[in-house]
């Protein structure tokens, strides 16, 4: 697309010489005689730029003028429409000199570039003057329409410098003269080189596309707007609806890299959706309306110009994001000391803070067996023998909580052997699944190990002790006599006694 040539700066007074003093009137009433066929269309509309005087712009005669604005038909198809005429020198348009049968799509992504971003209805015409004129220049030097111009293909600049302005134009005295020359002017001129690199470098083929992804790490929606390139559109205004979340805003303007807009998430385990819609975007096309006489052979003031307007589409996107429960695990084995064998073990698991209602695919507790104790560590060490794997069935309930209980687990008599110590320690994990997180209980947490040390069989004493003597335990049942120290002990001592009784009797 056509750029226009920077304006060297030019004092206001010595413009105001140069356009001159012979004024015509209004843009609607600056044509001369009209000719027959224009007499038939009704309607005159209204203008939101300026036209050069025709008297002082003698390209292709003195009938011929170029307009730099949108018009708005009062009557006909066009009937408050802003709509951009296309062939220079040509009659402006007049309401009831299109209908239906002129209309046509014509494939310029630029020019609807241009039309979609910078084409919007003025609150304040006159104060606007210089963004309808750098439009017009765009439009009447596309070269992705076709134009039946009858004045040279020149640009703005070259149109302005040394070319009378109709200052009988309403709008021009709303803005006065000095401010059209002094501001609209370059104002209009910095516009329309902005308007053109920016076509070249965002219009691609005339497709775009919407993008927004929640970013839960930043806790923010990140939206972009992108062409058919994949190239970042700025400049264009977007909407955000969001549910499950405040976000800081729902206005946002496309820039020239991806747009954050932070997220307040409602719930502690958000569940998120965020779209976003971009209208007014341009469609790639631009609508055509040709005249009633646009088949004529000739073409001079007389004859209507070809206007042509802004497509739009809307173009949309969404996502949404469910945030992840992060179960907590607690357990309890049946028995934390064991010193017989065999014996029977189980592990008792609680969850809490799980997706409510959801099953936990592929949890598992497996146990793990080590010589002496066990160290608490994240993991288990390597030279802990994995010993079994339980794979329970595990559905979270309505409050977020879950109590399972692992079978037994047998542990035979030779598992340990009398005199020393071993440990077994369970743990429990699942990976990630649907709302949950993935969890692991920490190896050798001491509510789920068992210490197990079995004692040695006493042994048979080396140095038995010998008790001598006797002596007599009663009993309900009589005497008991113990002997000790054997039975000749026993019969030597009463032979003594009996001796020295006799002894006692016979005086020896």
């Amino acid at each position: 697309m056509r750029q226009l040539r920077r304006r060297l700066p030019v004092v206001g007074t010595t413009i105001a010489l140069i356009a001159g003093s012979t004024l015509l009137s209004s843009p609607a009433m600056a044509a001369p005689e009209l000719g027959p066929q224009l007499s038939a269309y009704e309607g005159e509309p209204d203008f939101t730029g300026v036209t050069t005087n025709p008297e002082t712009d003698n390209q292709g005669g003195v009938d011929n003028a170029t307009m730099y604005g949108a018009y708005i038909p009062s009557s006909g198809v066009l009937s408050g429409n802003r709509v951009w005429c296309i062939d220079r020198g040509l009659n402006q348009p007049m309401g009831n000199g299109y209908d239906e049968s002129g209309r046509s799509s014509v494939e310029a992504p630029e020019l609807a570039y241009i039309l979609a971003k910078w084409d919007e209805p003025r609150d304040d015409q006159a104060d606007q003057m210089a963004h309808d004129m750098a439009i017009g220049e765009h439009v009447h030097s596309s070269d992705e329409i076709d134009h039946r111009d009858i004045l040279e293909d020149r640009s703005l600049q070259e149109v302005t410098d040394g070319i009378g302005w109709n200052e009988d134009s309403q709008n021009l005295k709303d803005i006065g003269a000095d401010a059209f020359y002094d501001d609209v002017l370059p104002d209009a001129y910095d516009l329309s080189a902005l308007m053109g690199d920016e076509a070249a470098k965002y219009a691609g083929d005339g497709t775009y596309k919407a993008e927004v992804t929640i970013d839960e790490d930043s806790s923010a929606a990140v939206v972009s707007l992108v062409n058919s390139e994949g190239v970042s559109v700025p400049g264009f205004h977007g909407e955000l609806t969001v549910d499950g979340a405040k976000p800081e805003t729902t206005e946002i303007t496309s820039d020239t890299s991806s747009v954050e807009v932070p997220l307040d998430f409602t719930d502690d385990v958000p569940d998120v959706s965020v779209s976003v819609t971009f209208s007014g975007m341009p469609t790639g096309s631009v609508t055509q309306w040709n005249p009633k006489d646009f088949d004529a052979d000739e073409y001079d003031r007389a004859s209507l110009q070809a206007v042509v307007e802004g497509q739009e589409t809307t173009v949309q996107a969404s996502d949404s994001y469910q945030g992840l429960y992060t179960p907590k695990v607690s357990s309890q084995v049946s028995v934390e000391e064991i010193t017989e064998l065999p014996a029977k073990v189980t592990d008792k698991v609680r969850l809490d803070h799980c997706a409510p209602g959801e099953t936990i695919e592929d949890a598992k507790v497996e146990v793990y067996a080590e010589d002496g104790t066990v160290t608490q560590s994240k993991t288990a060490p390597e030279d802990a023998e994995l010993i079994e794997t339980f794979t329970p069935d595990v559905t979270c309930e309505e409050d977020g909580t879950v109590d399972f209980e692992t079978d037994e687990l047998t542990l035979d008599a030779d598992f340990v052997k009398p005199g020393e110590e071993k440990s077994v320690t369970f743990v429990a994990s699942a990976p990630a699944s649907e709302s949950n997180e993935a969890f692991s209980h920490d190896y050798g947490v001491p509510s789920e190990t068992v210490e197990i040390a079995i004692p040695e069989a006493d042994k048979p004493d080396d140095n038995p002790v010998v008790k001598t003597g006797a002596y007599v335990d009663s009993a309900d049942a009589g005497p008991n006599w113990n002997l000790l120290g054997g039975i000749g002990l026993l019969t030597v001592a009463g032979e003594l006694i009996i001796g020295a009784l006799r002894r006692r009797m016979t005086g020896n």
